[in-house]
């Protein structure tokens, strides 16, 4: 009972703080050396972004996001997940990447979506000369240009989760073929058949079993065989039997593959969309923190505020944090008003401070009420947290 009274007190500061913010959807054009033209980028950030500020947040980058309402839904359905406001839940930036429409060069979104052809020269998807063929430079401009610059003035220094429906989808898929350019692949109704089912052979030829770090794949069809023919058909069919197949992937590989056969090529997007956020939601908070690197890195974390006086204690997800248990690790005083720690961390690093008991836990005020702290990249190496000044501890006043 009192740990759901603690929770309830910092879900009920995160509201107060969170009623005098909003979220924010920014719009800027990039310039780029890959194109001759400036891209149009959509940038969102959620309620207590400008003030939660230590917060490693994690990225979707959204296609087609010239389609205004595909970038929307994302940041939509994020603010009304099933983990939203929940005590152990994550916030994420949503950027959306806009393909232009240049008719005089003939640049369209299947030129950005669409690689050289291997087979199919000069037919189907290539039969027209310039409306295809650039998805290497958009894979360059995102590895070398706009991820830096997200990362750098966003704070997005976690996870990126690509997202596409269609051409788009392909192209997510491509990402991770040739480039492993995302942490994380949402590929909605993706066409496996163009160029003799490049996208299908790709996928069943790419060495899953190689990687390493976790993973989450969802990929989703509608009724496309009814409007796009067989071979749209085939190349689906041979991409989810692989992908069905649990013997493909390693253990720390999560996908999923579903069938919408009462929509469309256009209306599935909203309920393959909504059931892929609603998975990678539960596999962000419940599956990713079971993974953590083999090596360790040097973080040092310090802890500010006005209310230090006494043990404080840091827990969380490893021996290193102390396994979670309330008197975790005790930190070292600097003086009245900080306290620090440096540590040999596996990440992700998921923890909180106590004062040696789950009744006395840490409010912060640059960092989201009652959540996991979560530290996911080695830099930088130093983290500085702010006790939230009002109420500093959960059992206690200032």
């Amino acid at each position: 009972m009192k740990k759901l009274i603690t929770t309830l007190s910092l879900l009920l500061v995160a509201i107060v703080a969170m009623s005098q913010q909003e979220a924010t959807v920014t719009e800027f054009s990039m310039k780029s050396k890959f194109f001759d033209f400036e891209r149009r980028i959509l940038v969102y950030t959620p309620i207590g972004f400008d003030t939660y500020t230590a917060t490693d947040y994690d990225v979707f980058y959204v296609f087609d996001a010239q389609d205004r309402g595909k970038f929307d839904l994302v940041h939509c359905l994020m603010e009304v997940g099933d983990t939203y406001l929940s005590n152990n839940g994550k916030e994420f930036i949503i950027v959306g990447v806009c393909s232009p429409f240049i008719p005089e060069i003939f640049y369209t979104r299947n030129t950005d979506f669409l690689p050289m052809p291997i087979h199919d020269i000069g037919k189907g998807q290539f039969s027209v000369e310039g409306c295809y063929g650039r998805s290497g430079d958009l894979k360059k401009f995102l590895k070398q240009e706009l991820m830096p610059y997200i990362e750098k003035t966003y704070n997005a220094i976690g996870r990126k989760i690509g997202v596409g429906h269609s051409l788009g989808a392909s192209f997510v898929l491509d990402c991770m073929f040739t480039d492993d350019l995302f942490d994380d692949y949402i590929a909605l109704s993706p066409n496996c058949s163009y160029d003799e089912f490049r996208v299908a052979s790709d996928l069943e030829q790419y060495p899953f079993k190689n990687h390493n770090e976790p993973r989450f794949i969802f990929a989703s069809m509608g009724s496309e065989r009814v409007g796009f023919g067989e071979k749209w058909h085939q190349g689906w069919l041979r991409a989810s039997a692989f992908l069905s197949d649990k013997s493909n992937f390693p253990n720390n590989t999560i996908v999923s593959v579903k069938n919408y056969p009462d929509y469309n090529h256009q209306t599935v997007y909203l309920p393959s969309l909504q059931d892929a956020l609603n998975q990678y939601l539960e596999y962000s908070v419940s599956f990713l923190p079971q993974f953590t690197s083999k090596e360790t890195y040097p973080i040092h974390i310090e802890l500010q505020g006005e209310a230090l006086k006494g043990d404080v204690y840091i827990t969380g997800n490893q021996a290193e944090l102390g396994n979670w248990e309330a008197k975790g690790i005790k930190m070292t005083h600097v003086n009245d008003t900080t306290c620090t720690i440096d540590l040999q961390l596996h990440l992700p690093a998921y923890f909180k401070f106590t004062r040696g008991d789950w009744d006395h836990e840490a409010f912060l005020e640059n960092s989201w009420p009652g959540r996991n702290i979560i530290i996911q990249k080695p830099e930088p190496k130093a983290r500085i947290y702010r006790l939230e000044p009002k109420q500093p501890w959960s059992g206690e006043n200032k």
